[in-house]
Order: structure tokens, then sequence, then C-alpha cells
């Protein structure tokens, strides 16, 4: 079992890519390792793509592989199945994106989750994404449930995707969250429980950038048990914005930072409108406009802390 606080300071001094050190970080049992390289030509043969799927990967994708597989054969961790849900093993993957200088500058959020989306759409299993461009990495999970008219097909609901991480500009709460992210850290209990933990680690990591600081796993373990019952005896009587972050579900957790981001960038626009308003009257709304969406950011950011 791996405990060491990475060096990140040497990690750049090494220039050792980030990729490397956060999968062998990650250690995963070696009783699950897989290694198969998947081809592109497979991908597009396998699977019904659309011309623009086609075009994504055809274009920006340079090696899939397929590290890891989590499952009952593998490691001594449960399979999860409900009517709703079905953990049967977590696929561990790597996708390379190509690094040329065409690409520069255009490797941004909206395409890393097109590529992200993309990967957890065509794989019929929850999967721990590792996207690596140049020395930068960036992680991704993603909800799924059975799709109801075809129980052999799994629709995603929900996908967690960090932000491009570099170690030359890493910040604290980036650091602490690539030390958290590890095997160890996570439930055994059965494969969902296992999943559930890795994705709430991405949502403590997106909370950070507002809070600026993450609160690392056993902390919030520790921080979850204090006043549990004053908080989740009876859920059905309690507000979710009443709720401390962490004892929201991940799926509350993702619709409150969701829905401090859309406040975020609609205040960006208000202040964008005000700057280049004339008419004193206009200012004015705009005014009471940017207060009220302030306030509506003070209310989510207090039940982040």
């Amino acid at each position: 079992m791996m405990d060491d606080i990475l060096d990140f300071e040497n990690i750049l001094k090494n220039k050792s890519h980030l990729f490397d050190v956060i999968y062998t970080h990650l250690d995963l049992p070696k009783s699950t390792y897989l290694g198969t390289q998947i081809t592109k030509k497979t991908i597009i043969e396998q699977n019904n793509l659309s011309s623009s799927d086609k075009t994504l990967l055809q274009k920006f994708v340079q090696f899939v592989t397929w590290l890891n597989t989590i499952k009952p054969e593998t490691v001594n961790i449960p399979s999860y199945i409900t009517c709703t849900v079905e953990y049967i093993e977590v696929a561990v993957l790597k996708v390379t994106l190509k690094n040329q200088s065409s690409n520069t500058g255009r490797l941004k959020l909206s395409l890393l989750n097109k590529v992200a989306k993309l990967f957890h759409t065509l794989i019929p299993y929850p999967i721990i994404l590792l996207i690596e461009y140049d020395d930068k990495l960036a992680i991704s999970l993603a909800d799924k449930r059975i799709n109801q008219a075809d129980g052999s097909k799994l629709i995603v609901d929900n996908d967690y995707t960090s932000q491009w991480l570099s170690v030359t500009d890493l910040k604290q709460n980036e650091m602490e969250f690539l030390n958290d992210f590890t095997f160890s850290n996570v439930s055994k209990e059965n494969s969902y429980e296992l999943y559930q933990d890795l994705i709430s680690m991405i949502l403590e990591l997106e909370k950070s950038y507002y809070t600026g600081s993450y609160l690392i796993r056993n902390r919030m373990r520790n921080n979850h048990s204090d006043n549990t019952e004053k908080y989740l005896k009876d859920r059905s009587r309690t507000k979710p914005e009443k709720i401390p972050f962490n004892h929201l579900s991940n799926k509350e957790k993702y619709i409150l930072i969701t829905k401090l981001s859309l406040l975020q960038s609609k205040l960006t626009k208000v202040r964008k409108k005000l700057k280049k308003e004339k008419q004193m009257n206009e200012k004015m709304l705009l005014n009471l406009k940017a207060k009220k969406v302030k306030e509506e950011i003070a209310a989510i950011s207090s039940q982040l802390e």
C-alpha cells in the first residue's frame, strides 16, 4: 500500500510525466493490470460513431490503453447491481492525445469534456479515465445507469472531469487532490462505493477552486462523522441547502457546484455589460441584477465551507 506523499518539487526537477507519477501513486493491485492497447480502427469498427465523434477520435486521440480492470475476479471487491445501476467492473483507461503544434491552444476544457464524454459513452462499464496531453493530465469519471428501454446498455448521467493539471503550475489544492487520489483511500465494500469515493474526490477538487482548500479523504470522513445525526437522521425534513457540503450525496454536490459555476458566469456577463452600458437607468438595473447574483453566490459559497 502506498502512503508516500508526492514530492512535486522533485517531480518537476526530474521532469517526470505527471501521468506516470499519478498512475504509480494510484497504486492499483497488480492483479488488476491488463495493459491492452485499443486501436482507433477497432473503436470505429465496433461502435456506431457519429461523424463528429469519428473526427474527434481521429484528429485528437493518439493512443488508447485499457490499463486495469477492477472486478471480483481480479481483486477482492464485490460487484454491485440494482435495478438502476450496474457496477460489475470498473475499467481504468489511459487516453493519450496527439501532441501536435496545430493542437496548441485548442485543447480547452470544452474539448477535454468532449473526449471524456465520448469514452464514458463507448465503454460499457464505469471507468477511471486518465487523459494525457504532453505533460498535462486530466482525470474523469462518470455516473452511469441502466437503460430501462434496453437493460444491456448503460446511460451516462453525469460526468466529472478535472481541469488540465500540469506539474509546472500545480496549485496547493490540486497537489492535495493528487495525493488523495489513491486506491488505499477508497471504500472496498463494493465497486459502486469505490467509484463513488473517487467521484467525491473530483467534486472536492472542484469545490476547492471556490474555497481555496481541498479536504483530504481522511479529514472528510472525520468531518462526515461529526454531527451526522443532526443533519442526516431525517433527510426528508432537511433541505439540501441546510446540509454541509460533505454530508451531501455526490449528485447533490454536483448540482450545487454546477449552480455556482453558472452563477459565476452570469455575474461575469452582467459585469461586462455594466462596463459598456452608458445609460444610467440601465446601469442601475444591471447593478441590482449583479447584487442579486452575488447574494445567490454567497448563499451557496457559505455551504461549501
